[in-house]
């Protein structure tokens, strides 16, 4: 066994959060859990059950080689290291403007310059879509469906949960998905007994990636929290600048910033109805009959504001969709492009119902 070959004290910590810590010892990393230290829906029994269930069987997981439980009561799992997480990856891309200002002078004096507030700095997007935003959306998106067709949901996909190679070659690099600390087995009569399908924790997702059902109290969701998490990271490679260093925008906002790092749900709310429109109450099944129907109608009405993007006619939609994400005119491929407007249109809709799966995406995405 690895894990007893490995002192624990003497690894590198690399991350610690409230549930775990990681550590780096060579090529493997360890995910130090507190078996008597569970924060709903964090559960690690229930996290290594699920690890255990997918195995090594899809490529864009990250496998768990060995777990050990010790004497002091914590559980330790073992997988691959990676270096590097899709955030990080398209943080690096975000380059400094340095187009120079030219300055201005008292036309009085010329020789004195005015004193003017400093410009805002701006950051611009220089990730090569053509080259990485394709590959990776279906790596994704399988790695997804394999989850998906496995009943297990994972309620965290973020890119700080998706590890990619080392990109040492000109091939695009290989995406893994881990941390299932939160996923929900569906087939696993414990976590079910613990938290019924029909009453699940909404407390999921981070940030920007939580889908609208669960912002209004859906606690009969499905995987299509997953669907719409992968929607808004897709958005991410799409946009064009940012004004912070090390911010990677979407087509939404929580309204979070350097002061406030958690932002706000309903910051989160507005800002995607601002983006994609309100819904009538009647189009909104899901949250008209297991949500939280009198505080949407209350703060937003109940027959929506006639912008929702979905009721509108298909060309309305295309623009909003390139609105929303401008550097999609930037795929050179016309198919590519035509490919993910019509996968965007399909995973935006508020209801999950209608909110394509990933094997319809993958369906779109093999299309000649």
């Amino acid at each position: 066994m690895k894990l007893d070959s490995i002192d624990i004290t003497h690894c590198q910590l690399v991350k610690s959060t409230r549930t775990a810590r990681i550590y780096r010892s060579d090529t493997y990393a360890i995910k130090c859990l507190a078996l008597d230290f569970d924060i709903p829906p964090h559960n690690a029994k229930f996290e290594v059950s699920i690890l255990n269930k997918l195995g090594n069987k899809c490529k864009h997981i990250l496998p768990l080689l060995e777990s050990k439980a010790t004497d002091n009561n914590d559980l330790l799992l073992l997988f691959p290291f990676e270096e590097m997480n899709l955030y990080e990856f398209m943080q690096m891309h975000y380059k400094r403007d340095r187009r120079k200002k030219n300055p201005y002078y008292d036309l009085l004096n010329p020789s004195i310059p005015i004193v003017a507030d400093p410009p805002v700095q701006k950051y611009t997007n220089q990730l090569d879509v053509n080259r990485y935003s394709l590959s990776f959306f279906w790596q994704m998106v399988e790695g997804i469906a394999f989850l998906h067709e496995n009943k297990i949901i994972h309620r965290d996909i973020k890119p700080q949960n998706i590890m990619l190679t080392n990109n040492t070659s000109t091939v695009s690099p290989k995406l893994y998905i881990i941390d299932f600390g939160i996923s929900y087995d569906m087939a696993n009569n414990s976590q079910t007994s613990a938290e019924p399908m029909d009453s699940k924790v909404t407390d999921i997702s981070t940030g920007i990636y939580k889908a609208p059902e669960v912002l209004f109290g859906v606690k009969c969701y499905d995987g299509g929290v997953d669907v719409w998490s992968l929607l808004i990271i897709i958005s991410q490679w799409f946009q064009r600048e940012t004004s912070r260093m090390g911010h990677v925008p979407a087509m939404i906002d929580d309204g979070s910033d350097d002061m406030n790092p958690d932002g706000s749900d309903f910051r989160l709310i507005c800002s995607i109805f601002e983006k994609l429109g309100i819904p009538s109450i009647q189009k909104w099944e899901e949250v008209a009959q297991h949500g939280s129907v009198d505080a949407f109608v209350g703060m937003f009405g109940a027959d929506g504001d006639g912008k929702y993007v979905l009721d509108q006619e298909k060309d309305v939609q295309i623009s909003i969709v390139e609105r929303n994400m401008p550097r999609l005119d930037e795929i050179a491929d016309v198919k590519v492009k035509q490919k993910f407007i019509n996968c965007i249109l399909g995973m935006v809709s508020f209801s999950p119902n209608e909110r394509w799966s990933c094997q319809r995406i993958l369906q779109e995405l093999e299309k000649p």
